[in-house]
């Protein structure tokens, strides 16, 4: 009796552990919400997850207990259970008895275990479509089959299908248990020909296969509305055998079923089981026959002799749908003539253009500014973003990159506690340069760069610190007895304290017990390094913390740095409204965004690998902006016409604001997302086409272009990319995402299409058709003209030859005027040396000539002749006077000769030879740049 006690007692203090471990990392969760300003988003989470989970799980709980409790009342009176265990070897097997009150137990455990389990199912997985279903908005248009409102299958028809396979596996696993209980009970005996069953468990029984049934029947009428999501015919939908076939197999299986369940409840007071089972076999029966033969024998003999004629209306449907779903409908189609008498005067005339081609690639660039601005081995660029600012007067496309600190990186004998949590807290500035700017060396033209950051331009950083980026750092916490690292200083190291507003308060012994279990981490509480005014940082990535604030969105790959006219550094976000559940329009998958489905109970916990999510519908509803200083995390809404986030504000009424708010030194940084663009990219590939006759053809179907990659050694689709360019008939440039077509393998170019990025226009997309007549080159083809010119293959052979490797930019087709420039980079990278890509070439072809230069400028002259170099070179305003500029530059010069040698000479007391070989490296190129600097002084 007392080991009983004590286990009892172990058992309560575990879960009284693990239930205050849950309620500590939920109580730490409110509070960052609460510092969020989004509390209310919070309890509305809480209690999505939370209701349904609760009813749910108390509905099955009455459910399958008041069926246990009868089928034990109603079965013969027993005094125990029977435990058969088989014997080893050649022992007999032992039969050991169950007294009734220990089933009982087990019986109540087991249904306590299953209704936990039938509420945590719509608790993780089906939160938010309740919550869409309650506060669904309706969508303008019918779908055309069943003239239902398309909200109704976003918002309404996904709630019906769970309801139904909720309740069906609920009332088989709650038949399955009384059946066992009958079993157990000799209430029920199954042998091979005969059925024995007691009265009472008879007429329970059969209630329960009736309503089984009637969901049966109910699953049949769903399926019917889920023929508008079929993929049996030509096109995505309900198709002619669908409609004329399938349909009707669902209504007889539906009414047959309907009626076997009428059968059971009758057959109550009837004697045998013949008028069930054989209700039940002919439901088997014609569910293969109906369902299965029916359909296939009419889609072999009727419909695919005659396809096109019987699913016209159907490919109809379809490319209509799709076209909605993707907002492909709004596309504005123009002719472009792709003429090749450009002169002088175009070139002059688009001169902006010119100076915004991008000749830095994000791969290259990426591993220049890790080369020489790194600085140190914590510090990582992670990614490179394409932005366009005006730099001293004139509109300029840039690639910029924020210098994170990525803790994973610290020396290992650094990797303490205090250094992870207390010291190393936050990256610190950016590196910008224009997307042509080059240097004497083929370096990018750094307008912003280095610790503490130095702006040749207009734009100064005045808060430079990066608390919250893209790398998923632990947790931090600032404002603490021991002062934050802030940047390296020659041998010693600049130091700070946070000034912001970010975080959640940890100065109480409370809220340092909460945050000690909800990170695992006891040294919190322990620490004596926090202050009444210590606050703790986490969420600070910046995918986790807009997912955490809103699950519900898909997000893009790419959140992009952003620098305020104030001189501080944002970050935007973009994230869609998608479903999947849009009549007749074809499915896309996300690979960047996969989801785990979990359509019944038992595969709840079975660990489901994940995939990609697929949509048929996605709109850019929402543009998400994060202060990489304070944290603070605003969604405005950029498509208040998209039904599912006008649904959302009504759910999250105080997450979102309109795009009006936006301040508008942001609001001039806003940029079309490229993943949403590759998307439709994609599907208006195939959905340019609007007759039906031309679609079932495929005679039209167009592809992305090829082109190799910077090895040159694999091939792949060409993506989208942003460009400063003037669009045909239109007074000024404008920021622009943008891609070509091929015809479906061919390489010719076919088409190019674009999304405007800047102001009243943003989100307009444009489709430009080239002369079907006329032959215009696609970037494979250009590529092999490349290849064919002896003067160019020549001299990158020689340059391969002589130990260096050589690496072809992105081929960018570039529109001007009614005509299209070809212009692709050329890098090197000396491998005896360092990996440092250098731009050594720029290829310009046009018509039928190609032309390689050491700049753009030089290759454009060859071309059309003298004059070009002046309407080209960009020519960004000196933000001082000549002599400024050469003083100060020689300063930092200096100033970086005497950093790069204390940090060489400290990397050789500590022999770290690789970077002492570094520093060196670095230490000769400033002592080259001052030679040169004071030469031309």
């Amino acid at each position: 009796m007392k080991n009983k006690k004590w286990g009892l007692l172990i058992g309560l203090i575990f879960l009284l552990v693990l239930s205050f471990g849950k309620l500590a990392t939920i109580y730490g969760e409110f509070l960052w919400f609460k510092m969020m300003t989004y509390s209310s988003v919070f309890w509305t989470i809480l209690f999505a997850k939370g209701l349904p989970g609760l009813v749910f799980g108390i509905v099955f709980a009455l459910i399958a207990g008041l069926n246990i409790y009868l089928a034990r009342k109603m079965g013969p009176t027993k005094t125990h259970w029977e435990l058969s265990i088989r014997g080893q070897g050649q022992n007999p097997a032992q039969v050991i008895p169950i007294k009734p009150e220990y089933v009982n137990k087990f019986l109540i455990v087991i249904c306590l275990v299953l209704s936990l389990i039938m509420g945590i199912w719509p608790a993780m997985l089906k939160w938010d479509e309740f919550l869409r279903f309650l506060y669904q908005t309706p969508f303008s248009g019918l779908d055309p089959i069943f003239h239902k409102n398309i909200g109704f299958y976003v918002f309404s028809y996904p709630v019906y299908v769970f309801l139904q396979k909720w309740l069906f596996y609920g009332l088989v696993i709650t038949t399955g248990i009384v059946g066992f209980i009958y079993v157990k009970d000799q209430a029920m005996n199954i042998k091979l020909g005969a059925f024995m069953f007691t009265r009472r468990a008879k007429t329970h029984l059969s209630l329960l296969a009736g309503f089984i049934l009637i969901l049966i029947a109910w699953d049949r009428r769903l399926k019917m509305l889920g023929l508008l999501y079929s993929p049996r015919g030509v096109a995505f939908g309900a198709s002619y055998t669908d409609m004329r076939a399938q349909l009707v197999a669902y209504w007889i299986i539906a009414i047959i079923a309907a009626v076997c369940a009428f059968i059971f409840w009758i057959n109550i007071s009837s004697k045998g089981w013949k008028w069930p089972l054989g209700g039940v076999a002919t439901l088997f029966a014609l569910s293969v026959l109906v369902s299965g033969l029916y359909p296939w024998a009419l889609q072999k003999l009727v419909v695919e002799p005659n396809e096109l004629t019987k699913e016209r209306p159907y490919i109809d449907y379809n490319i209509k749908y799709s076209r909605l779903g993707y907002n492909l409908d709004k596309i504005e189609e123009s002719d472009f003539q792709a003429s090749t008498n450009l002169n002088l005067g175009d070139i002059q005339k688009n001169s902006l253009t010119l100076k915004n081609v991008k000749l830095w690639d994000k791969s290259p660039l990426r591993q220049t500014y890790s080369e020489l601005q790194e600085m140190r081995l914590y510090y990582k660029f992670v990614s490179v973003d394409e932005d366009r600012y005006t730099l001293n007067g004139e509109k300029t496309q840039v690639m910029l990159s924020a210098r994170e600190l990525d803790q994973s990186n610290l020396p290992s004998q650094a990797q303490t506690f205090e250094n992870r949590h207390f010291k190393f807290t936050h990256g610190y500035g950016i590196c910008m340069s224009p997307v042509n700017n080059v240097t004497k060396k083929g370096l990018p033209n750094l307008v912003i760069r280095d610790i503490p950051p130095v702006s040749e331009t207009t734009l100064d950083i005045t808060r430079p610190e990066i608390y919250y980026g893209e790398i998923g750092n632990e947790f931090v916490v600032v404002n603490t007895k021991t002062q934050e690292f802030d940047y390296p200083k020659g041998d010693s190291n600049a130091y700070t304290r946070y000034e912001g507003k970010g975080g959640v308060s940890i100065g109480s012994y409370l809220n340092r017990l909460i945050f000690s279990i909800k990170f695992s981490d006891p040294k919190i509480f322990l620490t004596g390094y926090i202050t009444p005014k210590s606050r703790i940082m986490f969420h600070r990535q910046i995918r986790d913390r807009v997912k955490t604030i809103a699950p519900f969105l898909t997000y893009d790959r790419d959140p992009y740095v952003v620098v305020s006219e104030t001189g501080r550094i944002f970050w935007i976000q973009d994230a869609y409204t998608t479903t999947d559940k849009y009549p007749y329009s074809e499915r896309f998958a996300l690979y960047f965004e996969q989801q785990t489905s979990y359509q019944t109970p038992l595969k709840l916990f079975a660990g489901q690998k994940l995939r990609p999510k697929m949509i048929n519908y996605i709109r850019n509803s929402v543009k998400i902006v994060i202060d990489a200083y304070n944290g603070e995390t605003n969604f405005y809404v950029v498509d208040d016409e998209d039904p599912i986030i006008q649904t959302y504000q009504k759910i999250f009424p105080h997450l979102f604001k309109p795009l009006a708010e936006m301040p508008e030194t942001l609001l001039a940084h806003i940029r079309y997302p490229r993943d949403l663009f590759e998307i439709q990219a994609n599907m208006y590939q195939t959905y340019h086409m609007r007759d039906a006759q031309v679609f079932y053809n495929k005679e039209d179907l167009w592809d992305l272009p090829v082109q190799k990659s910077l090895s040159g050694q694999i091939e792949s689709p060409m993506k989208g990319y942003y460009i400063i360019m003037r669009l045909p008939a239109r007074t000024s440039e404008e920021f622009l995402l943008m891609v070509p077509f091929t015809p479906d393998n061919k390489s010719n170019m076919i088409a190019w299409m674009c999304a405007q990025c800047d102001g009243p226009d943003y989100g307009k997309l444009l489709v430009y058709k080239f002369p079907k007549e006329k032959l215009i080159y696609g970037p494979r083809q250009i590529e092999a003209r490349i290849d064919q010119q002896t003067a160019i293959s020549s001299e990158l052979t020689l340059w391969s030859q002589q130990g260096s490797e050589v690496f072809r930019g992105d081929l960018l087709v570039i529109p001007i005027e009614e005509s299209i420039l070809y212009i692709e980079p050329v890098y090197l990278i000396a491998t005896d040396q360092s990996s440092l890509p250098e731009l050594k070439r720029v290829i310009v072809a046009y018509g039928e000539q190609i032309e390689m230069e050491k700049t753009l400028s030089a290759a454009l002259q060859k071309i059309f002749g003298k004059g070009t170099a002046e309407a080209f070179s960009p020519k960004l305003e000196p933000r001082f006077d000549q002599g400024q500029i050469k003083d100060r530059s020689i300063s930092e010069l200096v100033r970086k000769a005497d950093q790069y040698f204390q940090a060489a000479q400290k990397s050789l007391r500590e022999g770290n030879w690789a970077e002492y070989g570094r520093y060196q490296e670095q230490l000769q190129e400033i002592i080259q740049n001052l030679v040169e600097s004071s030469e031309e002084k």
